[in-house]
């Protein structure tokens, strides 16, 4: 296990959209213990996961994993990972959503090692190529713009890059932030004390605050992952990902 890192999951239970998402019966086991799975897997260092709710430490408690109570104040799970990393010392805070069950250790782990092999970066975190059309449109699946070297330039909820009709790059593809992040700590630390930009504001994605800052986001680019869990609906779309995988 590399001791240089803290994987941190925030399991917020007060979701606007999907009250108590986390714990949410998959294939009879909580959301939440689905990602935690994924993170013990990996392999890079203690994970603990970050609640305000009494309801989401206690059946975290019961799976065998350890939780921490963390303000229901926390603007948002980077606020609330930063205050459950602050008693310790690892060198890197990853910040896994408590809303993605089918993160995958090796996903994570080749995040992490982009990462290190980046001293010019500050944060890292993953991509995958979008292969349905559906996705290129539609907000609630993040694209990211990027550099040859795998430097993140832009996020956005619209399609980017651009593909202009006279482009003489034809069939370039667009890519899908998968939306976990890790912090060298310093960057963690700086990210959190930053006010919301206003392409943050404008595009209610935080990443765009650590670009416009100046801090550099290196971004592997992975096999795709599994469904996400934003509203009710999705807990039908992850059991039939779940019995397509099964076959």
């Amino acid at each position: 296990m590399d001791k240089s890192c803290l994987i941190v999951i925030p399991a917020r239970y007060g979701s606007q959209r999907f009250p108590g998402k986390v714990l949410a019966k998959l294939a009879g086991k909580p959301v939440i213990q689905w990602c935690w799975e994924a993170a013990v897997k990996a392999g890079l260092g203690e994970v603990i996961v970050a609640t305000e709710h009494k309801a989401v430490l206690e059946a975290v408690c019961a799976f065998g994993a350890r939780a921490v109570m963390t303000s229901p104040r926390c603007q948002s799970g980077t606020d609330r990972v930063y205050e459950a990393a602050r008693g310790s010392r690892e060198k890197f805070v990853i910040n896994i959503q408590g809303d993605e069950p089918f993160m995958k250790a090796a996903v994570l782990k080749k995040a992490f090692l982009k990462l290190k092999n980046s001293p010019d970066c500050q944060i890292g975190t993953a991509c995958t190529r979008i292969t349905e059309k559906a996705d290129v449109e539609n907000p609630n699946c993040v694209k990211v713009a990027m550099s040859g070297e795998g430097r993140a330039l832009y996020f956005s909820r619209c399609p980017v890059p651009f593909h202009h009709p006279l482009s003489d790059l034809k069939g370039y593809p667009y890519y899908r932030h998968y939306g976990f992040y890790i912090y060298r700590r310093e960057a963690l630390k700086r990210f959190v004390s930053l006010k919301p930009s206003p392409l943050e504001r404008l595009e209610r994605l935080e990443q765009l605050r650590a670009l416009e800052n100046g801090l550099r986001i290196a971004v592997a680019q992975v096999p795709a992952l599994g469904p996400a869990i934003d509203v009710p609906a999705d807990l039908k779309a992850a059991e039939r990902f779940l019995k397509k995988a099964w076959r």
